[in-house]
């Protein structure tokens, strides 16, 4: 921590900057089921699996003539893997995969109403992220804990695959992996959250 306060003051000294930006529920599925998330629904609590484009449209345009300048996609990670009824939605829509329609309504975004847009995919592969780099100016990812007993039988991210510490954290250096090569060479952000620690002194 002393070392990253170092380097935001060699490279910024004491300015903090912040871009206003608009948020985009694009589906509120996803494939786990944290014990603590307020975001994530089930399909018959939602009107529909995912906004489609003109929902989306409709909240980047409220956006930008509000002033914000960024639009922050939130989403479930990967909602196809569990429900079906994501999986058919995105099938209507001629796509395979939520990551696939993101690719969609980001550029729509960026093409009609000017935002950059910032992406909260959860677990993506390499090609997804490489895809995502196409689509946006930025992405992010929560790391919750690095432990592991959260994932336990009666912790708040049992049965959760994409919450293992140790996938999230080897996400985190597959994108890191890919900027070196990648002539985009997209900002991530990775929010670590100390709020679902079991105790002090753990």
């Amino acid at each position: 921590m002393h070392q990253a306060c170092a380097l935001r003051r060699e490279g910024h000294r004491e300015v903090i900057s912040f871009s206003p930006k608009v948020f985009v529920p694009v589906t509120r599925l996803c494939r786990d089921a944290c014990g603590y998330c307020t975001f994530a629904k089930s399909p018959r609590e939602v009107d529909s699996p995912f906004l489609s484009p003109d929902e989306i449209l409709d909240i980047a345009h409220e956006g930008a003539q509000a002033g914000c300048s960024e639009a922050l996609f939130t989403l479930g990670d990967h909602p196809e893997q569990r429900y079906r009824v994501a999986m058919t939605a995105l099938e209507e829509r001629g796509h395979k995969s939520t990551v696939g329609y993101l690719a969609e309504v980001a550029r729509l975004v960026q093409q009609k109403t000017g935002l950059l847009v910032h992406i909260n995919a959860g677990i993506l592969s390499a090609d997804e992220i490489g895809l995502m780099r196409r689509v946006s100016v930025s992405q992010g990812l929560m790391l919750e804990s690095a432990s592991t007993r959260l994932c336990q039988k009666g912790g708040p991210q049992y049965g959760c695959s994409s919450k293992q510490p140790h996938v999230r954290i080897e996400m985190i250096a597959a994108a890191g992996e890919q900027a070196p090569s990648d002539l985009l060479q997209l900002p991530r952000s990775v929010a670590v959250s100390h709020a679902v620690e079991e105790r002090a002194g753990r």
